[in-house]
């Protein structure tokens, strides 16, 4: 049995005064969104420092890690063992992993999840690339967007997440991987995926609907995103929250589109 359609883990930050910030904003446009829905959970996955500065709610809960910091490097052991905490306490039939300066369209996510069958393994994202590591190269959905995973997908990789980050770390100084790697848990997460015990099916979308770029498409994409397309979009301003926010709410969020 599910317990909800949706997990929205955040990797977030609220000892550092500009990521607490992103926070209170996310909370106060797409995150208010959320609570409008009884199949959402939207989950904020911090260091370990306690700051007390946010209280749980029904719909939105604030979850320090423990052995965890508030670095650069610490947005990759937020995703893993975010996911970690998510397979142990909960059973969704999505989960998808996005950072505070991200946008989620909430309304049309839940159209577009409902889209697939919930029981497969997949890996659903856009705004990609691809890496070489070893001797091949791996296409990996834009972490800026975030990619979607379905509760299958997570339940096979599961017993990776505890010492996935070390993992990945040594594979990386063994392979001599440069280019800022180690860090890239966009990357690694589809390294992981793409081994053969696990074999995810990619779902790409190619419409810009999950955009690295802001809701303008800035800073790649410009006069080409189509803002009744975004589902997610990254890189966005305080501004841009409350702007796009403002043009959701008078379109419907573009949900009959």
């Amino acid at each position: 049995m599910f317990d909800c359609d949706l997990i929205i883990l955040v990797y977030a930050c609220d000892t550092i005064p500009k990521y607490k910030r992103q926070i209170d904003i996310v909370n106060a446009t797409w995150g208010k969104k959320c609570e409008k829905y009884s199949n959402i959970k939207l989950i904020y996955f911090l260091g370990e420092d306690k700051t007390h500065l946010f209280t749980d709610t029904d719909k939105i809960k604030y979850i320090n890690l423990l052995g965890v910091n508030n670095d650069y490097l610490s947005a990759s052991y937020k995703q893993f063992l975010g996911l970690k905490y998510i397979y142990e306490n909960y059973k969704p039939k999505f989960i998808i992993c996005v950072g505070t300066d991200t946008y989620l369209n909430i309304p049309k996510l839940l159209l577009f999840i409902n889209k697939f069958d919930y029981t497969d393994c997949l890996y659903i994202g856009g705004h990609g690339c691809e890496r070489q590591i070893g001797s091949k190269k791996y296409y990996f959905h834009a972490g800026g967007p975030g990619f979607i995973i379905t509760y299958n997908t997570l339940e096979k990789i599961y017993k990776l997440l505890n010492t996935l980050m070390e993992d990945w770390i040594n594979m990386c100084n063994t392979n001599n991987i440069e280019g800022g790697l180690v860090s890239a848990c966009d990357v690694a997460i589809s390294y992981y995926l793409q081994q053969p015990d696990i074999n995810v099916k990619i779902i790409k979308t190619d419409d810009l609907s999950f955009t690295t770029c802001n809701y303008l498409g800035f800073p790649c994409h410009r006069h080409q995103v189509k803002m009744s397309n975004l589902i997610s979009c990254h890189l966005m301003t305080e501004n841009d929250f409350y702007n796009f926010t403002q043009i959701l709410n008078k379109n419907n969020h573009f949900t009959n589109t």
